[in-house]
């Protein structure tokens, strides 16, 4: 049953634990929150539906943008930054459907089921949140725009086992996660597929010289 260390909870496992553990589902439009750093309930959460945004506040009431997650991501607590951050929260991009359960209710429900399979699924999971967010830091470590660009896409091919990769965001919103100005993700963009680096088909990028696994 249990998937591979991806960030991706297959149909089928989604499938399995909607039965077996019963999650608390909800629906949330466009711009509404799920989940808050600030709400004193520790959850966890798995996306079934939609495309979501982990935001921080900033000070002149912007938002900046420190993750996105889209169907079959687990969101944790542990995602939130520190309290020193700021206001911390994961909001609706798209509209979204979530499944909620506490850390507690897992454990319990594995303990008195001895439902290994399940304990594996999620230890999976959470092993692939940190692994993530180490990624993320790798990618916004690297000193120019090319070099941010060129580690996000082929980490995506990586996920996405494919060297057409789909930016499952806005570029303006990709710009906002890469730490870099729009306009110089364009243009970036645009210089790397002149020199034959990438071919952009709207939001496929297509990475040359890659080929795909499956």
């Amino acid at each position: 049953m249990g998937d591979s260390d991806s960030l991706i909870i297959s149909e089928k496992n989604i499938k399995y634990i909607r039965e077996a553990f019963r999650p608390k589902q909800k629906s949330y439009g466009k711009g509404e929150i799920i989940l808050d750093g600030q709400t004193p309930e520790r959850r966890l959460c798995i996306l079934l539906r939609g495309t979501a945004y982990l935001c921080v506040e900033q000070e002149d009431g912007g938002r900046q943008l420190l993750d996105y997650f889209t169907k079959g991501q687990l969101i944790c607590p542990e995602m939130f930054p520190g309290t020193g951050s700021g206001h911390c929260f994961i909001l609706a991009k798209y509209p979204c459907t979530a499944a909620f359960f506490t850390h507690q209710q897992l454990q319990e429900y594995v303990l008195s089921r001895s439902d290994s399979e399940l304990a594996v699924l999620f230890s999976r999971l959470l092993h692939a949140v940190i692994h993530a967010e180490n990624k993320h830091c790798h990618i916004l470590q690297q000193k120019t725009i090319r070099g941010k660009l060129t580690a996000y896409l082929h980490a995506q091919a990586l996920r996405q086992d494919s060297p057409f990769v789909h930016i499952p965001i806005p570029y303006s919103d990709l710009a906002d996660y890469l730490a870099i100005d729009r306009s110089s993700l364009m243009t970036e963009l645009s210089r790397m597929d002149a020199e034959g680096l990438v071919e952009k088909r709207g939001r496929v990028i297509v990475i040359s010289g890659m080929t795909c696994h499956t």
